[in-house]
């Protein structure tokens, strides 16, 4: 007893001993967050409703809207996030199926080379596009009549480089569905459709939503792709960095930046939410799924 109250005592000294530690730390990252996110976001508020006079009005935001091809650029940015979410959300489901409810041999290679495209930036599966795709790439009778420069490229570099993300957090909502419910499936005589559609998608459901915001906001906020690979395609995200860094128009360019942080708020916000659900529908009661 005298050992129990003495170990608990070390305890409970050691954990006040390392209070004072996390809090320096926790506010030192809270600090970094001021200084790298809340500055930044303060100096775009403030250059975007200060006209020329230096006066608050919203004569930037009027500029905008009468600005040339700046809808084009607004629908381009929107229409193309749409098809890169609808395309590599779905595929990034069959492959994290693949992975958790088989008995597929090798998976971890299966996953590392899922992951692979993590290990570089997003230029560089642009560029191997364009070796591949390009003038003089490889496969360029692939596409016909057909560039890669514009639309089609920027789609295709933007699945690649985004499947990783998709694929990590559906394999997390695959991994954790209820083995049980299978198990009562299988005692029902369930075919493996209806297990699929009444057991597998409803415990993912939040998985796919989550999945489907990151890749979404990956695509709008995404510059690197659209400049090696776009072509004359314009994206909001391209035109950020034409009016500040060609221009010179920097209160131009921040009400193209809080124009482009809409739709990723909104997908930031939905993910939120869609998180909140699933954690309360777990429970500690759930079995793993064992494929068989």
């Amino acid at each position: 007893m005298n050992a129990m109250s003495s170990l608990s005592s070390r305890w409970r000294l050691r954990a006040a001993e390392r209070a004072p530690a996390g809090g320096v730390l926790l506010g030192l990252a809270a600090l970094a967050l001021c200084v790298f996110l809340l500055l930044p976001m303060g100096a775009l508020f403030s250059h975007s409703l200060l006209d020329e006079q230096g006066q608050t009005s919203l004569a930037r935001f009027r500029e905008f809207a009468a600005m040339p091809g700046m809808a084009t650029a607004l629908w381009n940015t929107f229409w193309v996030a749409l098809v890169v979410t609808l395309i590599t959300v779905p595929l990034a489901f069959l492959y994290a199926y693949a992975i958790q409810r088989s008995c597929l041999p090798f998976k971890g290679l299966w996953r590392l080379i899922g992951l692979s495209p993590l290990l570089g930036p997003s230029l560089v599966g642009a560029i191997s596009f364009i070796q591949w795709f390009g003038t003089q790439g490889l496969l360029k009778s692939w596409l016909g009549e057909t560039s890669v420069y514009g639309p089609v490229g920027i789609v295709m570099a933007t699945v690649f480089s985004s499947f990783p993300h998709a694929l990590m957090i559906l394999v997390v909502a695959l991994a954790s569905s209820d083995g049980r419910l299978y198990e009562a499936a299988d005692a029902l005589s369930a075919t493996r459709w209806r297990k699929f559609l009444t057991v597998t998608l409803p415990a993912a459901k939040y998985g796919l939503i989550s999945a489907a915001m990151v890749v979404f906001s990956y695509s709008v906020s995404e510059f690197g792709i659209p400049k090696v690979i776009g072509g004359n395609f314009k994206v909001l995200a391209v035109e950020i960095y034409v009016q500040v860094v060609g221009l010179q128009n920097f209160g131009r360019g921040a009400v193209v930046a809080l124009v482009l942080l809409l739709p990723v708020l909104f997908a930031f916000c939905v993910d939120r939410q869609v998180q909140r659900r699933q954690q309360a529908s777990l429970t500690a009661r759930a079995v793993p799924y064992r494929p068989r």
